[in-house]
């Protein structure tokens, strides 16, 4: 036999992996996998959280320049004509901000007057505009806006149940009163004296705006405008109120009272159904700040400034960011 005809039987024999080869390569690879997967999956989520960070840019500089037209920042539209007696209902602050989100167009087209799809029972008086059809035979309601939506919020920015268009950021009423509801009152001691911030007076309302129609100028955030919380992220399915459509001038009634990332989201970890602070019917904490980003969430400060803040803040600190004139200027926190 020849040395070619041997060499030849041996490159035969070895043109193929033998079984201990081919495991040794699959678990390598599913190392491999399972090194990159988190690496992929935290860049994901890099880039939602920029582009979260964006929209509240966005809306940061809206309220500035709805401020610089109006001298005041945009508030909601529940008007008191006494107290706890509605006037009408003129829609959300995010309604006032469109055009100074290039939404101009879709501005143009909201009728404010009050007297938008009939009567509500009188004491709510007129309901505006959710019901409002737009030329496109579109519900206002149903309009969904890019720069309102965080894209880590696993709701997409609709609630599907009721299938209206929902918000990720709220303006900030402060250390507000809250009451017990659903038995929580762990958290109560703030400076906002007006239960649930249902009022249009300055002095009992802790941060920027009420639920109501008040809204602070810069003027009257004497604790300085960088030391104050403007707006922040929520997440609208986790609270009883901020499920509803963006446009709804009642949905975003939200302060600094209940720590942020508190459990209140169905079907997620600490949430506890029945009475106590766990349960999205919990107004002191489920009316708060939150986001699916890890250890905090993200807000605009008076300034313009986007901060994100740990869920770790001293919880009396957060209040002193959340006042606007406490008389509590915090540096670093």
């Amino acid at each position: 036999m020849s040395a070619n005809t041997i060499i030849g039987k041996v490159r035969a024999r070895r043109a193929g992996f033998t079984l201990v080869e081919l495991l040794v390569v699959i678990a390598i690879i599913g190392i491999l996998v399972g090194l990159l997967l988190p690496a992929v999956q935290a860049a994901r989520e890099a880039a939602r959280r920029m582009q979260c960070s964006n929209n509240l840019k966005q809306l940061g500089l809206a309220q500035h320049n709805y401020h610089d037209t109006f001298k005041r920042f945009a508030g909601s539209g529940l008007d008191l004509e006494v107290d706890w007696v509605p006037l009408g209902y003129r829609g959300s602050f995010l309604l006032k901000l469109l055009p100074f989100m290039e939404q101009s167009n879709l501005y143009n087209q909201i009728d404010f007057s009050g007297n938008v799809g009939g009567l509500v029972p009188a004491v709510f008086g007129p309901r505006v505009p959710g019901n409002l059809v737009l030329s496109d035979g579109r519900p206002l309601r149903q309009v969904s806006l890019p720069t309102l939506v965080c894209p880590s919020d696993p709701a997409g920015g609709r609630n599907a149940a009721l299938n209206v268009a929902i918000s990720n950021y709220a303006m900030s009423m402060g250390s507000q009163y809250m009451f017990a509801s659903n038995g929580c009152q762990e958290y109560n001691r703030p400076n906002g004296t007006r239960g649930h911030g249902t009022t249009n007076r300055a002095d009992q309302i802790s941060g920027i705006v009420s639920r109501c129609s008040f809204a602070s100028t810069i003027a009257q955030a004497t604790d300085g405008t960088s030391n104050t919380i403007l707006l922040g992220e929520i997440r609208p399915m986790c609270g009883q109120w901020t499920w509803q459509s963006w446009v709804r001038e009642n949905n975003a009634w939200v302060g600094t009272l209940g720590p942020i990332n508190y459990p209140n989201c169905p079907n997620e970890p600490g949430y506890v159904r029945g009475p106590g602070c766990n349960e999205e019917r919990s107004t002191p904490t489920a009316s708060g700040f939150k986001s699916k980003h890890t250890g905090g969430a993200q807000f605009v400060f008076g300034d313009g400034s986007v901060h994100f803040i740990s869920q770790s803040i001293s919880w009396q600190t957060y209040q002193y960011l959340g006042g606007r004139s406490d008389g509590q200027v915090i540096g670093e926190f």
